[in-house]
């Protein structure tokens, strides 16, 4: 398939993402499907998303002290601190799924997760234009089909982030209900919109 899995070679601790997908700043694997929590890498041609670390905290703060990035998040304050990031890192690292960070070349370019039946991705805004969204977010969709055993995939995208639209649309979503949630960053209840994607769309 088109990304594929790697068994980790990072410690296996924290992890982090966004709130609903951040559009392009929004965010396949064989054999048996794996619990929750596998602690794989995702491999694609141009990135890799893997498990979080403490490690990542300077790197990830850094990534999520951009307006331009955080207002399409779900879940984080802004300004944010490395506190916050080093926290957010550890109770990932609880939870079941994927929650991941996306390098190239060895540098963290963006977020990325596969959790409870969704997923989220973002990409650095010096990186957007260049497919990376798109790529991360195929990966994720194959590893919650193929290794996580999900029926259906689900993305939230504020309603006034159109790119992160156009990537799940370019992969198949369909719009599946239009909802108000609670944006941290930007401190108030905003119209997003919930995409869905079931398995016989993604096979066929």
């Amino acid at each position: 398939m088109w990304a594929t899995a790697r068994r980790s070679a990072w410690p296996a601790t924290p992890t982090s993402a966004p709130g609903p997908t951040a559009g392009r700043c929004a965010e396949a694997m064989t054999g048996a499907a794996q619990p929750l929590g596998a602690r794989d890498d995702l491999v694609t041609p141009r990135l890799t998303i893997r498990r979080q670390t403490l490690a990542d905290t300077a790197a990830l703060h850094a990534l999520m002290s951009d307006w331009a990035l955080v207002r399409n998040t779900g879940r984080w304050p802004y300004p944010v601190t490395r506190d916050f990031v080093a926290q957010r890192i550890v109770e990932r690292d609880t939870q079941p799924g994927l929650y991941g960070i996306a390098r190239r070349e060895g540098r963290v370019i963006g977020t990325a997760q596969a959790a409870d039946g969704e997923i989220g991705y973002l990409i650095a805004q010096a990186e957007w234009g260049q497919g990376y969204a798109t790529e991360a977010a195929r990966a994720l969709v194959a590893y919650g089909f193929d290794t996580l055993g999900w029926p259906e995939v689900r993305a939230k995208v504020w309603a006034d982030n159109p790119a992160s639209s156009r990537v799940l649309i370019k992969l198949g979503f369909r719009e599946a209900e239009l909802f108000t949630d609670h944006n941290m960053a930007r401190g108030q209840d905003l119209p997003s919109i919930l995409y869905l994607l079931p398995k016989r769309d993604w096979e066929g």
